[in-house]
């Protein structure tokens, strides 16, 4: 294995990492885990907090990988095309697969249904699909922009984008209405060219691994702490009952550091194994079927129900239930995906032999040469 593929399993590790955490979340949230405002904690609601505010960082940290390796190797419309066919993949393959097994009743798919499934990004169907993709439409003009503009005048934006979009959110008790919690391509934007600045300057006071950990450590400690008393103010005075949540938004400062502390950790790992970073590099391309699996409308909010029932009131026999149920959707999602994209990959090299198929593909390299350029 070539040295640079080996240096980058630190980051497909980190990106399976990240997996792991927002099927953590995801599991918090449709068991009804986390406590609300009013409500009072209890040892499981403490252990839910705890676990939701070191996996916060989750969604930050993919699209710092993203940005970080995008600002260099530039827009590609053939990735564009495989990125919404295999979303299209499960949008439309899973209502079937549902209701041939008597899940999913026919009649609920109606016309509206069926436009969500056929247009996944322009219907919000996975948040996250719509953000990232118009953030990766926008990445030639962010490419360009960084590289035109100088130290000073990225350090600026950067700093007017924060101030935007998180520091004043962060100390505000009172939501703004401009405030979409990070799920937004706006702050995806933001957190590109963030990573495109840590790729082309760094950061020196970062730079050693034990110092990203530190940061990331504290950041995330610091959401519970915050969490924790917030809900107890809440509960007692009936007060600051919007900032309860407010930690655990995308776009809360601390979130932001936990997941730049944890990306630049991971920066300086290095993963001697050949054998280990290969595994590691085969298994993360699946990381978004993982998402797209579990997130789909008809199945993110009964997911938790199929595989444990009713959460256990113990939290002992809550963790174990969230550790099996996160790892078997961690490893069925993956399993799946790598199946897709191995079928994926024999249609495409049988439709490249077609006359169609030629065409098609001398469009998408002219078209790429014409964003490289």
């Amino acid at each position: 294995m070539a040295a640079g593929k080996r240096r980058q399993a630190n980051f497909e590790l980190l990106r399976m990492l990240a997996m792991l955490m927002v099927v953590t979340m995801h599991f918090l949230s449709h068991t009804g885990s986390l406590p609300e405002a009013g409500n009072g904690l209890t040892e499981r609601t403490v252990a839910a907090i705890l676990i939701e505010a070191f996996c916060i960082v989750a969604v930050n940290v993919y699209v710092f990988i993203s940005g970080y390796f995008l600002s260099e190797s530039g827009f590609s419309l053939k990735r564009l095309i495989r990125l919404i066919c295999q979303v299209l993949f499960y949008t439309l393959l899973i209502p079937v697969v549902l209701a041939a097994a008597g899940v999913l009743d026919p009649a609920q798919i109606n016309i509206y249904y069926i436009w969500q499934s056929l247009f996944p990004v322009e219907s919000g169907h996975y948040w996250f699909v719509t953000a990232y993709v118009i953030m990766y439409l926008f990445s030639p003009v962010l490419n360009a922009a960084v590289k035109g503009m100088g130290k000073k005048q990225l350090q600026i934006t950067l700093v007017c984008l924060f101030l935007f979009f998180s520091l004043g959110k962060s100390l505000s008790i009172l939501m703004f209405a401009s405030d979409k919690f990070g799920y937004d391509f706006g702050w995806f934007i933001f957190l590109y060219l963030t990573a495109a600045y840590v790729r082309k300057y760094g950061i020196p006071c970062l730079n050693k691994k034990h110092i990203g950990i530190a940061v990331y450590i504290s950041s995330c400690a610091a959401v519970a702490v915050i969490t924790i008393i917030t809900l107890l103010i809440c509960g007692k005075t009936g007060s600051l009952e919007y900032y309860v949540s407010v930690p655990f938004h995308y776009n809360f400062v601390f979130c932001l550091t936990g997941a730049m502390g944890l990306f630049l950790a991971f920066s300086g790992l290095q993963i001697h194994s050949e054998k280990l970073a290969s595994l590691i590099c085969r298994l993360s391309p699946a990381m978004l079927g993982v998402y797209l699996i579990h997130e789909h409308m008809d199945i993110s909010a009964s997911w938790t129900g199929w595989l444990i029932g009713t959460p256990s009131e113990h939290l002992g026999g809550f963790l174990i239930q969230l550790a099996e149920s996160v790892l078997f959707i961690f490893f069925f999602g993956t399993a799946v995906d790598l199946l897709r994209g191995k079928c994926f990959m024999v249609l495409e090299r049988m439709l490249a032999r077609t006359s169609v198929g030629k065409k098609c593909a001398s469009a998408v390299r002219h078209v790429d040469e014409i964003m490289k350029h």
